[in-house]
């Protein structure tokens, strides 16, 4: 049966294939004689042809589509590049503003005399130091697929979380100082180590028999020449003698506090000077109107005299 087909098949090849010209006007017909196997092969190569051609079509615009996604792909990854390089210098600058987070915290510990390392919490809840560094680069991230774009928010939110950290930390630094320096102004240290002998306040005349009098200060007994100690910081605006008080030391110690050291053997300092709390600022004595050695001690709040033990710390 194979044998029979392509027997015929072959005799079909070897026929004549004619191919009529008729033209117009009635002139004479013509006809051309082909063997029938090559319009087939002709077929066959004109079929090639054009598969080629669809084939090369397809390819160009696979190439040409595979060339647009190259391109958009090498945009992309342009963008990437500079969305990491903008990270990098967010993630710097985070660097640098935790840094000063973390010299503010310590600055603020030591002036407050609070152990190093414990950390504060800022006003969205993180904590300093280590923590807020490792939530800065990436320990706070549970997606560890996150892309530039969500690394980026969240290293926004952080670095604002640091500057809102070092805003309150600068202010309450500020505060701190400004608290410091009253205190250490405020005088509230005793002058002197001794008991009290006469109190603020109307007393006995120890001048006067059956009179009494106002005494508008303390009075602490010590020895002759024991060293009197200044109540808080500030500045000396007056050493001299004062009748009745003797050698007198005057301290403006600011916030409307004047405190002064009275009956003095000797002052060792001069008006003008900047004394700190617990400097040596004179001697007892027994100068001016005095029973015997001690310290007369006055303090002024708002030019008006206050009873000192309001004022010296319990």
């Amino acid at each position: 049966m194979p044998q029979n087909l392509f027997a015929r098949g072959k005799q079909y090849l070897k026929r004549p294939f004619i191919l009529l010209i008729v033209p117009p006007r009635g002139a004479q017909t013509r006809s051309v004689r082909f063997p029938c196997w090559l319009l087939a092969l002709s077929g066959f190569l004109l079929f090639l042809l054009l598969a080629t051609v669809v084939v090369d079509c397809v390819r160009y615009y696979r190439m040409r589509g595979e060339r647009t996604e190259l391109a958009r792909l090498r945009n992309v990854n342009n963008k990437q590049q500079e969305r990491l390089a903008e990270l990098q210098k967010q993630a710097r600058s985070a660097e640098c503003y935790l840094q000063e987070v973390r010299d503010l915290e310590q600055r603020i510990r030591e002036k407050a005399g609070l152990r190093p390392g414990g950390g504060y919490t800022s006003r969205s809840g993180n904590k300093s130091g280590d923590r807020m560094r490792l939530s800065l680069f990436g320990a706070s991230f549970d997606d560890q697929n996150a892309g530039p774009e969500e690394v980026g928010s969240a290293l926004e939110a952080t670095i604002r979380d640091a500057v809102n950290t070092r805003d309150s930390l600068q202010r309450l630094e500020e505060d701190l100082d400004a608290r410091l320096k009253y205190l250490a102004a405020l005088p509230d240290r005793m002058p002197v180590s001794g008991e009290i002998s006469s109190y603020f306040g109307y007393r006995s005349s120890p001048f006067r028999r059956r009179s009494s009098e106002f005494h508008d200060g303390l009075d602490l007994a010590a020895s002759y020449g024991t060293p009197v100690r200044a109540a808080g910081e500030g500045v000396v605006v007056f050493t001299g003698y004062r009748s009745g008080y003797g050698r007198t030391v005057e301290i403006s110690h600011g916030y409307g506090y004047r405190s002064s050291y009275c009956h003095l053997s000797r002052a060792l300092v001069k008006t003008g000077d900047h004394i700190k709390k617990g400097q040596i600022l004179g001697l007892v004595g027994s100068s001016g109107r005095s029973t015997g050695p001690h310290l007369h001690f006055m303090i002024e709040k708002g030019s008006v005299l206050v009873d000192p033990l309001s004022v010296l710390a319990k």
